[in-house]
Parts: structure tokens; sequence; C-alpha cells
């Protein structure tokens, strides 16, 4: 598993997200990665500009629910989609704003 590494999550009962594992690879002997899930942005809805960074994706909009980051377990991390480390400034921003106001 990769830092910016994105994956497909689906709960039973619950729509499908994306969760970006945000955790440094040196940490990756754990059995846990920290994340933030990526959610579809609703019409209308207007996410919080650094907070919330958007994506363009073929399937619409979505947006980096950065306050709703946690550690999951890395069993539950099964279809990886791809790397988002083009994205890595302003996933660091969204979090050091989370973290710190700045």
């Amino acid at each position: 598993m990769a830092q910016f590494d994105f994956y497909q999550y689906k709960k039973r009962g619950k729509p499908e997200i994306f969760l970006v594992d945000i955790q440094s690879d040196l940490l990756d002997d754990m059995n846990t990665r920290v994340v933030i899930p990526i959610r579809p942005l609703d019409p209308g809805q207007k996410p919080i500009r650094i907070l919330q960074p958007t994506i363009e994706w073929a399937l619409g909009t979505y947006y980096f629910s950065t306050s709703e980051m946690a550690a999951i377990s890395t069993a539950e991390l099964k279809l990886k989609m791809g790397n988002l480390s083009e994205m890595r400034s302003e996933i660091i921003a969204a979090i050091d704003l989370l973290f710190t106001g700045i």
C-alpha cells in the first residue's frame, strides 16, 4: 500500500465511496491505514475550498471529506483504483487546515 493510493469502498446498506490512503509509507507494516473518504458532490453542494478539495472523474465530481478522516483496517482496503499523488499539495493543505487552521 502506498500513500495516496485510493480504493473503492462499499459497506452493506451504504452508498459506494472511495478512500484515499494518506498514511506515510514508512508505517506500512501497521495493520491500519489513515484514510480520507472521497464522496460524490451533490448538486448545489458547495465544498469548503481548501478543506474539501474536489476531483473530476468520469463518474462525476467528488470531494475529499477531510473532516471524516479515520483509521481503517488494511483488510478493508481491497480494490485499489489508482493513486492520487498528483493531488498531494491539495490533500496536505486540507489536513493542515483541519489540524492547525492554517
